[in-house]
């Protein structure tokens, strides 16, 4: 009995012992979870963002041109027209415009016998279309008088005529065709008689009337 006690008292004594070495335990074990991180507490370290890889440059458009598909073709000249041909006028100028015809229109005009016609006129490109030019003096004035005439041929009178029409002036009207302006002072008649062009000028045609005599005996005489 007294050995029973002894062991009970013993028993008694070491639960103290236990617990207290529970507790000291328990503690450690709380201690080492307050030591250990919580990775849900701690932020997650930030991803390092790799670098892009850099975007391929844009083709220089300033770069070598491509070569055209097809190369361009050059434009070939275009011809030059044909030369203007006259058909020949063999009426002389005293047949153009007979002396009566002249002494009709002024008494005091006559034949110059130093006539030659402005470069670049009527009367002188009519000469070199196979036509005339012929020349009168008013003896007393001193005014001259230039008139040529060419023929051409169906094909060519309408460049003839755009040749004219080229040089502008007013319409002569009056039943006449053609067209009267002034240069420098010289009045200047282009007027197409059938398949004839007759240029006229002079410092006496201050209008298309003044040079309407002549004009109208050139029509009479052309064959």
């Amino acid at each position: 009995m007294h050995a029973m006690v002894t062991q009970e008292r013993r028993v008694r004594a070491r639960i103290p012992l236990m617990a207290a070495a529970i507790a000291v335990a328990m503690l450690a074990v709380a201690g080492c979870s307050a030591e250990e991180p919580d990775d849900s507490a701690s932020p997650s370290p930030s991803a390092s963002l790799a670098p892009s890889p850099s975007a391929e440059p844009a083709p220089d458009d300033t770069a070598s041109p491509e070569p055209n598909e097809e190369p361009s073709e050059t434009a070939a000249p275009e011809p030059s027209a044909a030369p203007l041909t006259g058909q020949p006028v063999t009426l002389a100028c005293e047949a153009l415009l007979t002396p009566q015809d002249v002494y009709d229109y002024n008494p005091n005009v006559g034949t110059d016998p130093g006539y030659r016609p402005r470069t670049g006129s009527g009367p002188a490109q009519a000469s070199e279309l196979s036509g005339i030019a012929c020349g009168w003096l008013n003896q007393t004035s001193g005014q001259t008088y230039s008139i040529g005439a060419a023929r051409f041929d169906s094909a060519e009178l309408p460049r003839v005529r755009a040749m004219v029409e080229r040089s502008g002036g007013d319409a002569l009207g009056g039943g006449l065709d053609g067209s009267y302006r002034v240069e420098s002072g010289v009045g200047i008649i282009d007027v197409f008689f059938g398949s004839y062009w007759v240029s006229a000028e002079s410092s006496a045609f201050l209008s298309p009337d003044d040079a309407r005599p002549l004009l109208d005996s050139i029509e009479r005489n052309l064959p």
